[in-house]
């Protein structure tokens, strides 16, 4: 047993040496503006963890576009000048790489196996096949027309859902019925929705404490909920039977996996990509789905000229809408784009492989006689960079009224009035940016569309409770936010739909 005599000057010569080197930190020449902290050792962390919103936020106002925080032991750059910093950034994956970072968010949050976690070209391969099938016009309309009739059946007066009228709470209604519309369009009828469901919603709901590391001992409920998650993911997708009646998305998918090069076999294995696959196509665009109704819903004005919309695009001899021309509507597209803005909380990081320099705009005087008007700042191997998406996206020199969702936002009128800056800088990315650009950006746009105007055509709807707000602490930087509270919607069937 250590005594008294040698524990104590050996904790005073730890606490010395930590306090020495806390001193010590600074940044020096042209390194970024360092964020230190007064705690040895924890730095920043508390307030970076706990309520990062306001104070990234007020950094970015006393600092600038470019500074540095110091973490539980790590630097952290953070990066918000949305007209050459944040590009240098997405194109130079050299030097900022993006496979580092999503290989720490791989097997921390989706348990990768190490055999997929740690191959980058098996990796690649199934990013090519998603982005393939996503980007292809003929196939997402495929997949936009299962989604469709799935939802459909949802609303329609056999489904046993609102048979006259009924008071939801439209948040847990919209995240339901959207969650088993998209997984069965892009897995199959015959994906286990039910079996799924409640245990990937205590998931989700806890992605912030798989994120951040947090032992098991605190969170026991979602270690549990994921773990049921992924068992039964892998059970299903390792089943041939499944995918053999399932969709081109999946079936391309299984085929990777099983050429002789990978040849992953593994139960572990397909539940770990997977679960990853269902969080890229739920766990953004489900919520955003959610909030485009609800600000629709609660502008009586604005939802009365959409529902014009609707009937005009309504074709009676086919007993269907115009879906090509909805997607396109300009209105309905501005409303999509002003609901990511303001509720998508997109982190894009990347780990910085050897020592760099990036110029950042002088917010300014950006441009002087044409030419950039930029400033070097020195970035060092072994840190990162974080670009936080709501640090352009709520900035009211980009966005006058940031914090305030205006449908006609991105209309080309308001142009310049309430989006500035749009041709010269990069202050809209929901999606993030570069190689890794979210691919199923398109697939939000539908499901928000279709959503709106299958609610809006067979229901008259009256809110009876205030909008919520965004909850930012929540989710910060993980994804689209939630809902502060619970949002109480009417819905009235319509004696006959709109047309």
């Amino acid at each position: 047993m250590v005594s008294t005599a040698i524990l104590l000057p050996a904790l005073a010569i730890l606490l010395v040496s930590a306090l020495l080197f806390h001193t010590q930190l600074r940044s020096k020449g042209s390194e970024p503006p360092l964020i230190k902290g007064y705690l040895p050792f924890l730095g920043v962390a508390i307030n970076f963890l706990t309520d990062p919103g306001p104070f990234l936020a007020k950094l970015r106002q006393t600092k600038g576009w470019i500074y540095t925080v110091y973490v539980a032991g790590r630097k952290m750059t953070v990066v918000s000048d949305p007209i050459y910093g944040m590009k240098q950034v997405w194109t130079q994956g050299r030097v900022f790489s993006a496979l580092d970072f999503f290989t720490f968010l791989n097997k921390q949050l989706f348990v990768y196996t190490d055999a997929i976690n740690y191959n980058p070209a098996f990796q690649n391969a199934l990013r090519t096949c998603v982005v393939k099938i996503l980007s292809d016009k003929s196939k997402m309309a495929v997949i936009g027309h299962d989604l469709r009739q799935i939802y459909r059946s949802f609303l329609d007066e056999k489904s046993g859902f609102c048979e006259d009228s009924e008071v939801v709470e439209l948040y847990q209604f919209g995240r339901y019925k959207m969650y088993a519309a998209s997984a069965m369009s892009l897995f199959g009828p015959s994906f286990p929705v039910e079996e799924l469901y409640r245990d990937y919603v205590g998931f989700e709901d806890n992605m912030m404490t798989f994120i951040r590391q947090t032992p098991y001992i605190f969170n026991p409920a979602g270690y549990k909920a994921r773990a049921r998650v992924l068992d039964r993911l892998g059970k299903f997708f390792i089943d041939q039977n499944q995918s053999e009646n399932s969709t081109e998305l999946l079936r391309g998918l299984i085929a990777e996996f099983t050429k002789p090069e990978f040849s992953y076999t593994n139960q572990e294995d397909f539940a770990g990509y997977f679960l990853s696959i269902m969080f890229a196509t739920k766990s953004n665009s489900v919520p955003a789905a959610f909030w485009y109704l609800t600000y629709v819903i609660g502008d009586p004005e604005l939802k009365t000229e959409i529902v014009e919309l609707i009937v005009k695009h309504y074709i009676k001899d086919k007993k269907d809408f115009d879906w090509d021309a909805l997607y396109a509507d300009q209105l309905l597209v501005s409303c999509f784009k002003e609901t990511a803005r303001l509720t998508a909380n997109i982190t894009s990081g990347r780990y910085i492989t050897r020592d760099a320099v990036i110029k950042i705009a002088d917010p300014l005087h950006p441009v002087e006689s044409g030419k950039p008007n930029t400033k070097d700042y020195y970035v060092h191997k072994g840190d990162s960079i974080l670009m936080i998406s709501n640090l352009v996206h709520w900035d009211p020199e980009a966005y006058p009224k940031p914090m305030k969702w205006i449908g006609k936002r991105f209309l080309p009128e308001n142009d310049g009035v309430l989006a500035k800056h749009t041709e010269e800088w990069r202050s809209y990315v929901p999606w993030g940016g570069g190689g890794h650009m979210c691919p199923g950006r398109s697939l939000a746009l539908i499901e928000a569309i279709t959503q709106v105007v299958y609610v809006l055509w067979y229901f008259e709807t009256e809110p009876v409770s205030e909008l919520p707000e965004l909850v930012i602490k929540d989710k910060y930087g993980g994804g689209v936010l939630r809902p502060d509270r619970p949002f109480n919607v009417k819905f009235t069937r319509r004696s006959s739909p709109l047309a």
